[in-house]
């Protein structure tokens, strides 16, 4: 059982078994990269950072909308304005939707209906599109929901799209994944072809493959547990960085070891003696450079930005591909021998690097010359050198998606920064919905609107991005000076007509009338007598002539008989009806008396009243006079700029289009509301920063000294996040250079034994980076009109030239370290040697730089010529600068020396 044991040690039987369980373990642990991407589409940033604060006062905004996101469905009608028809369509659908909330996981819809005071940024001012706003469950699957929202809310005749700034960058982080997973595959195939080529075996190749295969997938799977475990930084790119990191590498470290192999086997033909030779004698090298990478890479998990900190996934991967190229091969190597390199029994010619020994030559022969030629390459790229970062997701994709499309149509029928606005959230101690605050937050409104920049801003006093009237001073002031105006008509109306009434009491006449009144009383009372006098005597005479007919009967009298009975009937009428008169007379007389004794008290009430509308006339020409200067001030005050202040009063704050713009702008308890800001132009890289600092600044300057001074404030949106990362990226991209550069050259440093000389072949690195980098961006800008790279860009680009540079340098210092000869006899054989070994390094960093265009994305291109650059200009100086600069540290302290071919 020992003598078994023993030699499946022998044969590295044990190795081979412990990582096809780890790879095992590996594969089934880690999910794919599409599901991995997707759980971080979106940027994340610290706890104090405003994007997060403002999340935590949305989470407390009530009305169950904690933790959602907003989207908008965007209607279009390519013909023109939208028709009263199209209108309903719209309605019937957003209908269905509230009918069907809960399954689409929506909170609140918004439409221009429950939106009325708002509905200015909801419809486009040519009347052609239609927003309706959604907030939904931010912790659903977002790129499922869109995919069956976009299909339910079509209108037939309408363009329908469904976007917002975390859906486009979704989208990006789907073509991102696919990217990823189509470059991965392509940079797998293109390390099997360079092996393949390169040793004209196919066995190589696919052991090569194999190990490669085995260190993806379990520095994949390991760094992504560690993230998921232990929260640690992990971005979109993580797993491409991973697949360059494995592959570059990885790639030169087999060749070398293959070619290692053949040379010893052509010396020692046992495969187990040959392997043991073969990996002490590239172990050291290997080893330090993966450690050197793991140390710089591990330091980078405390920079303070995610995109820069997530690259401690390479801490993990360097050790894992050296473990698995010193161990894997070893297995392999041990056990094939030669067979490894079937079908081909011959080993390849080494071809001689002409340029590196004529450029070596010339450089040793006149090295000012060689130096200056370098800076000739160099210099005028660096000089004129020129960095401009996209920061915009929407950059990378292509107007075939709907939501980029959504998006496009918002910008041409609203304007610019419309699908990228800019969220604002106020908390105050005290409830908004008073006189005092609102007037503090109106003011706030209004100072953000004539912000340099800013096109609109949307708030509870102003929800359609324009001044409500009636909640204004001025407003207010012209109702009163029209009813002041008013007023003054009718009170001098009024004095015309009390001065006029006034005239009309004559007093004089009015006496008189009282004096013949008073006549008219006495006559009555005369006529009452003289009719009571004569109806006496009437009945006297009546009586009498009765006698006399009776006493004396004489034939005359008989005659005038009949005469007389019919005068003593017409007297006894007269005296009826002057009884009668009498009657009525004595009614006459009292009711004269009583006029006469009414009229007398009118007369002094008259004299009074006349009196009393002298006075009222007087105080209705003063309170005339009075409102007329009144009228006057508030006419100039409405038309001066203090008119220009927001009152609400108690009757308007519980009016319904109030209540209704509260419900869409303030929290449950209305203690929080929102502003939204939408700015004139697009996030844009040279003005973004500037315009959400100038933001802040204006925020913080209005509410200072209001009644809203001690608010919580927070911003969060598209131009926020998208300012972050450049803010971060411009102050922290400098610490990965700094780690990156000064850790290598104090590895180099270390390793060598050596200053001056590592120092010169690091520059010489930088400065071809430098020059890659200008040419990639000549190149870009005359080929594709593209004006500015990728903000990721640098990043990758970073991890590539790091592993790339760490080997190129490192060997070298090694190389020089182990000479026993001195600099200038040591340049000429190493020069030759390593300018063979260069060519094929060359060969593995284009070929798979070439690998990176297979994804059709200007990121990936951008950073595969930047890395082809960078090699062939660092293969060109290369030689000039340990040449040149090599001679003149040897014979610059003698001059006569400094042109003498050595």
């Amino acid at each position: 059982m020992k003598v078994t044991i023993s030699k499946l040690h022998k044969n590295r039987v044990f190795t081979l078994l412990v990582w096809l369980i780890i790879v095992f373990i590996a594969i089934i642990s880690a999910p794919s990269i599409t599901n991995t991407l997707q759980s971080y589409s979106q940027p994340t940033f610290s706890a104090k950072s405003q994007p997060e604060q403002a999340a935590k006062l949305r989470n407390q905004w009530g009305y169950q909308l904690g933790n959602s996101a907003t989207i908008n469905i965007v209607y279009e009608n390519p013909g023109g304005k939208l028709t009263a028809k199209q209108k309903n369509a719209i309605q019937t659908t957003t209908d269905k939707l509230k009918e069907h909330q809960s399954f689409y996981s929506i909170k609140r819809i918004v439409t221009p209906d429950t939106n009325v005071s708002g509905q200015a940024q909801m419809l486009s001012k040519d009347g052609s599109t239609q927003v309706i706003s959604l907030d939904i469950d931010a912790k659903n699957d977002l790129r499922i929901l869109t995919s069956e929202l976009t299909n339910q809310v079509k209108v037939n005749g309408l363009k329908s799209y469904v976007t917002s700034p975390e859906i486009i960058r979704d989208v990006n982080n789907q073509k991102t994944a696919q990217i990823t997973n189509l470059i991965l595959i392509t940079l797998f195939i293109a390390s099997i072809l360079i092996v393949g080529i390169y040793f004209r075996a196919v066995l190589a190749s696919v052991i090569s493959f194999i190990i490669l295969f085995t260190s993806f997938v379990t520095s994949y799977s390991l760094s992504l547990n560690l993230a998921k475990h232990f929260n640690w930084a992990f971005s979109q790119y993580v797993p491409l960085e991973i697949g360059l990191a494995t592959l570059v590498l990885g790639t030169i470290w087999n060749i070398y070891i293959y070619r290692k192999l053949k040379s010893v086997l052509a010396v020692q033909r046992e495969a187990r003696a040959a392997t043991k030779q073969t990996i002490q004698g590239l172990r050291f090298p290997i080893i330090m450079v993966g450690g050197t990478l793991t140390i710089l890479f591990a330091l980078c998990g405390f920079i303070n930005f995610n995109e820069i900190q997530s690259l401690w996934a390479l801490a993990v991967t360097y050790p894992v591909l050296v473990l698995a190229v010193t161990t894997l091969n070893a297995v392999f190597t041990a056990a094939l021998g030669e067979s490894i390199f079937w079908p081909s029994s011959t080993p390849k010619a080494a071809m001689k690097s002409h340029y590196w020994k004529t450029a070596t030559e010339f450089s040793l022969w006149q090295p000012i010359a060689g130096f200056l030629i370098v800076l000739y390459i160099t210099l005028p790229f660096i000089y004129f050198y020129h960095n401009s970062l996209n920061f915009s997701p929407i950059t990378n994709l292509t107007e075939t998606n709907q939501a980029v499309k959504g998006a496009h149509v918002l910008q041409a029928h609203f304007n610019e920064g419309k699908p990228t606005p800019v969220t604002v959230y106020l908390k105050s101690k005290q409830p908004l919905n008073n006189e005092k605050n609102l007037q503090s937050l109106d003011q706030l409104t209004t100072k953000l609107q004539h912000t340099q920049g800013v096109k609109n801003v949307y708030s509870l006093t102003q929800p359609g991005g324009m001044p409500i009237d009636k909640y204004y001073v001025s407003n207010q002031l012209e109702s009163i000076g029209l009813s002041s105006k008013e007023a003054t008509g009718q009170l001098s109306q009024a004095s015309d007509s009390l001065q006029s009434n006034t005239s009309k009491l004559d007093l004089n006449s009015l006496k008189r009338q009282v004096k013949q009144l008073s006549s008219m009383v006495s006559k009555s009372n005369q006529i009452v007598q003289d009719s009571s006098n004569l109806a006496s005597q009437v009945n006297s005479a009546a009586a009498n002539s009765s006698v006399s007919v009776q006493r004396g009967a004489s034939k005359r009298v008989r005659q005038y008989q009949q005469q007389i009975n019919q005068l003593n009937q017409s007297l006894q009428s007269v005296s009826s009806g002057i009884s009668q008169l009498a009657t009525e007379g004595k009614v006459i007389q009292n009711y004269g008396q009583n006029s006469y004794n009414n009229l007398q008290a009118y007369s002094q009430q008259i004299s009074q009243i006349k009196q009393q509308l002298k006075k009222v006339n007087q105080q209705v020409t003063s309170s005339t006079s009075q409102l007329n200067g009144i009228y006057d001030y508030l006419n100039g005050l409405q038309k001066s700029g203090g008119a220009n202040v927001y009152y609400i009063t108690k009757a308007q704050l519980a009016d319904t289009d109030f209540q209704q713009t509260l419900l869409n702008y303030a929290g449950k308890n209305k203690k929080m509301t929102m502003l939204q800001v939408v700015f004139k132009n697009a996030p844009s890289s040279k003005s973004n920063i500037h315009q959400v600092n100038r933001l802040k600044q204006q925020i913080n300057l209005q509410l200072r000294g209001t009644s809203l001074s001690n608010t919580t404030v927070a911003m969060t949106g598209e131009p926020v996040t998208q300012s972050i990362i450049q803010s971060k990226m411009t102050h922290h991209f400098a610490s990965l250079l700094a780690i990156l550069i000064l850790g290598i050259l104090l590895a180099v440093f270390i390793l060598s034994r050596a200053i001056l000389q590592p120092l010169y072949w690091t520059v010489a690195f930088v400065m071809s980076a430098l020059t890659g980098f200008q040419l990639t961006y000549l190149t870009m800008h005359f080929v594709a009109s593209v004006k500015q790279f990728d903000w990721q860009v640098p990043v990758i680009t970073a991890t590539i030239l790091a592993a790339f540079g760490a080997w190129q340098i490192i060997a070298l210092g090694l190389s020089y370290r182990y000479t026993e000869l001195s600099l200038l006899d040591w340049i000429r054989p190493t020069m030759a040697s390593y300018g063979q070994i260069v060519r094929y390094i060359l060969l593995v960093v284009v070929a798979l730089a070439i690998a990176l265009t297979f994804g059709a994305s200007l990121a990936m291109i951008e950073i595969a010529l930047i890395v082809i650059y960078t090699a062939c200009v660092f293969y060109l100086v290369l030689p000039m600068i340990v040449s040149s600069l090599g001679k003149l540290a040897v014979t610059l302290p003698n001059k006569k020396n400094i042109l003498k071919n050595k």
